[in-house]
């Protein structure tokens, strides 16, 4: 069997613009063959091209009749021969294989090979032994020409772009009528397969309506061209990837970041170069409502190229910092764990709380309310002193201190302790101990009706100077109160 065959030296399914291409044409005869020529072509061109059935008025049949009418355009980039064998009018060679060499250096500007619905951009070599008086042997090799998309080198892509629309919607026969407004911004809008695109979003909806939910789909739109008999153009949109977000509530804003990355199974031709092709990328946003009001949508154009963009960041490196608000002064003089405040609700007159909020400059703090914090005394110093109890035995009443400002609550009321209850409530005291306030000296004498301590900065108060003695003398005093009014 005899044939031709055409082989590439270090092909690996793609070449480049204005790459030198070599390889070898193969002959193999089963007998001697005679040959007027062993030639060699390179080829490269773009077609468009599809039918379309339109009336014309036949003026033979006079009636109007359907035809198809084929619309088609061409457009060529390169077209080479070169003679291998060159035998004047013809040759014999002989049965066996016979190999001949070749090269040929790709023009600079060319598209990248395509295949498309209406049109296609191909490039390939094709091998011919041209034999007198009888058929040719004829062999195509086909050649990937991949055309590099440098993103560097087209202005604009660096630029960050915020877009914003917005539509007003009514309901209710317009009565209730609201804005609906969506922001968008992108960090840049250059990318390569393989990378993210990080969309900030903003959806202010002051409308009645709900969002169902915002889409975001990135679409590649192929446009062709053709010239004959007139110039017709048909487009052929494909989706190349997408996500949802979920919706937002009647009169609610909210902000997010969405990413969506590049395809990397996905063909991105530079078709730059080609008049009858053209090839676009945009990021489409739709914000979807409830029928029967119409979504509102956003489209950025993008650019999808093979070598990224150098020094820029394509993808936010963090959502924007939540606005706080301002911290405080501090004040040295305000102790800084929390504690309840003291009052006195209508007639009462008993604390309510279990800790009364008492600031003392350069007093020890507050025993933790934790049981796992440690307390904030030194482990050699216990919180009230060994010989001295915090308050007496039995069934004496507990001694008034040092008057307690409450609130600014500072009468001379008396507040008799219930005879029925601990001066302590839930067993935690109700004021700091007055041990840590005076020494253990000056709180031998309960019976008096003051004590010799010295002051602190501030003084811890009750509102009346005085203390019964007993049930009885309080019982007698609270009338007395009461007389007073």
């Amino acid at each position: 069997m005899s044939f031709i065959k055409v082989h590439l030296d270090n092909y690996n399914n793609r070449c480049f613009p204005g790459q030198a291409i070599a390889g070898r044409v193969e002959c193999c005869f089963n007998k001697e063959k005679k040959l007027k020529a062993v030639k060699i072509k390179f080829k490269g061109r773009a077609e468009t091209e599809w039918t379309k059935t339109e009336s014309q008025y036949d003026y033979t049949t006079k009636k109007q009749e359907s035809k198809n009418v084929r619309y088609h355009a061409e457009e060529e980039y390169f077209s080479a021969e070169q003679n291998l064998v060159q035998g004047g009018d013809e040759f014999h060679l002989p049965a066996g294989k016979h190999f001949y060499p070749f090269s040929y250096v790709l023009p600079r500007n060319l598209p990248s090979s395509f295949e498309g619905s209406y049109g296609n951009v191909r490039y390939y070599i094709k091998a011919v032994v041209d034999r007198p008086w009888a058929s040719d042997y004829e062999h195509i090799f086909s050649l990937n020409v991949v055309s590099p998309v440098d993103l560097n080198s087209i202005s604009g892509l660096r630029d960050p772009v915020d877009t914003s629309v917005d539509k007003t919607m009514c309901s209710c026969w317009c009565k209730d009528a609201g804005a609906l407004t969506f922001e968008m911004s992108l960090p840049a809008t250059g990318f390569v397969p393989g990378q993210k695109v990080d969309i900030g979003s903003h959806v202010e909806n002051m409308t009645n309506v709900n969002v169902n939910c915002v889409k975001f789909e990135i679409i590649s739109n192929l446009q062709f061209i053709t010239h004959y008999p007139s110039t017709e153009y048909r487009n052929d949109e494909k989706l190349i990837t997408e996500c949802k977000e979920i919706g937002i509530g009647a009169h609610c804003d909210k902000s997010w970041t969405s990413s969506l990355k590049i395809p990397t199974n996905h063909s991105y031709p530079n078709l730059t170069a080609c008049s009858i092709i053209n090839i676009s990328y945009r990021l489409k946003a739709k914000v979807i409502v409830s029928f029967p009001h119409d979504d509102l949508e956003n489209e950025v154009p993008l650019v999808i190229g093979s070598i990224p963009l150098t020094g820029v960041t394509t993808t936010f490196e963090a959502s924007p910092p939540v606005q706080e608000m301002p911290s405080p002064p501090e004040d040295s003089r305000i102790l800084k764990e929390k504690r309840p405040s003291i009052f006195i609700s209508g007639n009462s007159r008993f604390l309510k709380e279990k800790r009364p909020s008492v600031f003392i400059s350069g007093g020890p703090p507050y025993p933790p309310e934790s049981p796992t914090t440690p307390p904030p005394y030194p482990s050699g110093s216990p919180p009230y002193p060994s010989e001295t109890p915090p308050y007496p035995t039995g069934e004496l009443l507990y001694p008034a201190g040092p008057s307690l400002i409450l609130n600014g609550f500072d009468d001379k009321t008396s507040l008799p302790a219930s005879p029925g209850s601990p001066p302590y409530p839930s067993g935690e005291p109700l004021h700091p101990p007055i041990a840590t306030l005076f020494p253990p000296s000056d709180l031998s004498d309960f019976g008096g009706r003051r004590h010799s301590a010295p002051s602190p900065a501030f003084v811890t108060r009750f509102p009346s100077d005085f203390a019964p003695r007993s049930y009885e003398d309080g019982t007698d005093q609270k009338k007395k109160n009461e007389k007073l009014g």
